[in-house]
C-alpha cells in the first residue's frame, strides 16, 4: 500500500515521516532513514505506550486540530502535523506563520502540581524541569524543549490541575 507523507515541526526542526500501512503493521519512515515497524497503544486517558524501532516509551498525548502535544521523559513538545499537499499549498502561499513568541508548559493529564521549580524572570535552559507533577501516583519531571525567561507562573504546589491547563509560560 503507498505511504502516506506529512510535514512534521516541533520547534524549529521540520522532518518528513512517512507512514505506511502493511495488513495490520505499520511502518514509519523519518527522513531518509529506514524504515521501522511502529505500534501505538492507549494505556490510560492521555497516555500511550509507544513502540518504534524496538524501543517502548510512555507518551502523553493530546491534540488539537492545529498541534499535538506530547509528553516524553517529561518534556513537553509541541508538533504541528500538516499532509504533504497542504504543507506544499503552505509553502506555496506564504510559508507557516509567524512562529510563536512564548512557550506554554501545560499539564499533560490532569494531577496533583507537587512542585514549582522556577520564578518568574528565572532563565531557563532547554529540557529543564521546571515542575513536577504527580499523575496516576508517578511523579514527572515537566520542562520544555527550548529555554528562555520564565514570564508567568500560574500555579503554585499542592494545587490540583487540569489535563492542557498552563503551568508555566516562558518568553
Amino acid at each position: 500500500m503507498a505511504a502516506t507523507a506529512y510535514q512534521v515541526t516541533i520547534g524549529e526542526r521540520t522532518v518528513r515521516v512517512q507512514v505506511r500501512r502493511d495488513a495490520a503493521a505499520v511502518f514509519v519512515r523519518v527522513d531518509d532513514g529506514p524504515e521501522a515497524r511502529a505500534d501505538l497503544r492507549l494505556l490510560h486517558g492521555a497516555l500511550y505506550a509507544l513502540s518504534f524501532a524496538g524501543e517502548l516509551v510512555e507518551v502523553a498525548a493530546a491534540t488539537t486540530p492545529d498541534e499535538v502535544r506530547l509528553v516524553v521523559h517529561g518534556l513537553e513538545y509541541t508538533a504541528e502535523v500538516v499532509d504533504e499537499a497542504h504543507a506544499r499549498l503552505a509553502a506555496v502561499a506564504g510559508g507557516r506563520g509567524q512562529t510563536h513568541a512564548h512557550l506554554e508548559l501545560k499539564a499533560p493529564m490532569p494531577g496533583l502540581l507537587v512542585r514549582v521549580l522556577c520564578q518568574v524572570g528565572d532563565e531557563v535552559q532547554p529540557g529543564q524541569p521546571l515542575a513536577v507533577l504527580q499523575a496516576m501516583k508517578m511523579e514527572n519531571e515537566l520542562g520544555l524543549p527550548r529555554g528562555g525567561t520564565v514570564s508567568k507562573i500560574n500555579v503554585e504546589a499542592g494545587q490540583t490541575v487540569e489535563q492542557n491547563q498552563v503551568l508555566v509560560v516562558v518568553e
